[in-house]
C-alpha cells in the first residue's frame, strides 16, 4: 500500500509540474516558491489517503486536483478527461449559435443566467437572471470551462438540451428539456431620451452594422447630439465582435491578441468612416463581459467616453489546448486581449469613471438608466469635448 502511493505521489508531481512548466499558472513561474507549494501538495495528498475514513478513489482524488488547479485561473480554463479532448477537438469552436436564448457566465463551479432574450425558450421556461445551470445534458458545471458549457448549450435549430436548473428565487433544483433555437428578438435597441439615443445592445454576435450605419447617420436630423451605449449583461465571449460596433465610433487598429511572451497574434481594426463624431458614453455592470468589455474599453480610450456603472466581469482571454502525456488536456487562458496602449481588462474588469449603482426594484423602473442619462445630459464643459477619432 505504502509503495502504490509513493507512486502515486510521484506521478501525480510529475503531472502538475508539467502542468506549471506548459504555461497553465500563469501568475506563478516554476521557481523556488512553486516547487515548496509541490511539496505541500503531495503533503495534503498524502494526508487526504492516510486520514479519510473511508477507502480513497485515487483516481477521482486527482481528477478533482487538476481540476481545482485550472478553476483557480479563469472562466476559459478546465482539465480535460482523454476522451473530452477528443470531443472538443470534433467540435468546431464557432458553433451553430442556435440555443435556449439565455446568456451565461462562470465564476468557479457556478455557470450563471445573466439575460434571458425576450420570446426564447428559455423565457418561456421561465428562467430568470441570477438562476444557475447545474448540469447540461448529464454533465457537471464544475467540470467544464465556460466554452465547453456554451458548446453543450448550442446545437442546431429544432434540437433540444436538458439542463439541471437550480432557481434561486426559492432554492428549488429542475429537470428541464429546452429547445434551441435562433434568436429572434432585435440584436439592439436605439431609443431617443430628449438629445440622447441610447443604444441597448442585446447580442453583440448578431449585430448588422448596416443597420446601425443607417439608424445612427439619422440621429442628427433628430436633435440628438450624444450616444450612450447600453452594454449591461452583454458578455458574448468572442472579443471580436467589438470591433462591429466600435467601427461606427472610431477608425484604425482597436485591440491586439498577445500570447504570454508578449507577441502580438492578432489585431483588430475598426474598418471605415466612423458614422458618429458627437459625445458617446457607456454603461455597464457586473455581466458586462467578453467583447462587451472590450468595447467599454475602446470607446473609453479612443473616444474619451466616460463610463457609467458599476465594474465588469473580467473576462479578457482566450483558451488554447495543450495535451498532457496521459491523453488528457489542458483548456488554458494562453492569450489576453488589450488596447493598442496597452489596457486590459482581464480579472479586473472595467473599472467605471463614475460608479452608478443598480437598483433591485423589480416594478420597470431602470433607475440606474434613469440616473446615468442625469449626469450624461449635463453640459459639457469645453476641455472636456472629445475629439474626433
Amino acid at each position: 500500500m505504502r509503495r502504490s502511493r509513493v507512486v502515486l505521489l510521484v506521478c501525480s508531481l510529475s503531472v502538475v509540474l508539467f502542468l506549471l512548466a506548459s504555461g497553465a499558472a500563469l501568475k506563478a513561474g516554476v521557481g523556488e516558491g512553486t516547487f515548496k507549494q509541490m511539496l505541500t501538495f503531495s503533503e495534503v495528498l498524502s494526508y487526504a489517503i492516510d486520514n479519510y475514513v473511508d477507502p480513497v478513489d485515487t483516481e477521482k482524488l486527482m481528477h478533482g486536483a487538476y481540476e481545482g488547479l485550472m478553476g483557480g485561473l479563469d472562466a476559459h480554463s478546465a482539465y480535460l478527461t482523454a476522451d473530452e479532448v477528443t470531443e472538443w477537438n470534433k467540435t468546431p469552436a464557432a458553433a451553430d449559435h442556435a440555443d435556449p436564448g439565455m446568456t451565461v457566465l462562470k465564476t468557479g463551479p457556478v455557470l450563471q443566467v445573466v439575460a434571458v432574450a425576450p420570446g426564447s425558450p428559455a423565457d418561456t421556461a421561465k428562467i430568470a437572471v441570477g438562476d444557475q445551470l447545474r448540469k447540461i445534458d448529464g454533465h457537471s458545471i464544475r467540470q467544464l470551462s465556460l466554452d465547453q458549457a456554451l458548446r453543450l448549450l448550442r446545437g442546431a435549430p429544432g434540437s433540444t438540451v436538458e439542463v439541471e436548473l437550480l432557481r434561486t428565487k426559492d432554492f428549488t433544483r429542475e429537470m428541464l428539456k429546452l429547445d434551441r433555437a435562433l434568436r429572434s428578438d432585435p440584436p439592439y435597441v436605439l431609443e431617443i431620451n430628449d438629445k440622447i439615443a441610447v443604444l441597448k445592445v442585446r447580442d453583440l454576435d448578431r449585430i448588422p452594422n448596416d443597420g446601425l450605419l443607417s439608424d445612427i447617420a439619422g440621429l442628427k436630423e433628430k436633435g440628438v447630439d450624444r450616444i450612450l451605449v447600453d452594454l449591461r449583461d452583454v458578455a458574448s465571449t468572442d472579443t471580436r465582435r467589438a470591433a462591429t460596433v466600435a467601427d461606427l465610433f472610431v477608425a484604425g487598429d482597436v485591440l491586439r491578441l498577445k500570447d504570454r511572451s508578449g507577441r502580438a497574434i492578432e489585431t483588430l481594426a475598426a474598418k471605415g468612416k466612423p458614422a458618429w463624431s458627437g459625445r458617446v458614453a457607456v454603461l455597464v455592470n457586473g455581466a458586462t463581459a467578453g467583447a462587451g468589455e472590450g468595447l467599454a474599453v475602446i470607446l473609453q480610450e479612443r473616444r474619451k467616453a466616460p463610463v457609467y456603472g458599476e465594474g465588469t466581469f473580467g473576462l479578457g482571454t482566450e483558451p488554447k489546448l495543450i495535451a498532457l502525456p496521459e491523453g488528457g488536456g489542458l483548456l488554458v487562458p494562453g492569450y489576453v486581449w488589450e488596447t493598442m496602449v496597452g489596457k486590459r481588462w482581464n480579472a479586473d474588469g472595467v473599472t467605471p469613471d463614475k460608479v452608478v449603482k443598480s437598483d433591485s426594484r423589480s416594478d420597470g423602473d431602470d433607475e440606474q438608466l434613469r440616473n446615468t442619462l442625469e449626469d450624461f445630459g449635463k453640459p459639457e464643459s469645453p476641455e472636456a469635448a472629445p475629439k474626433a477619432a
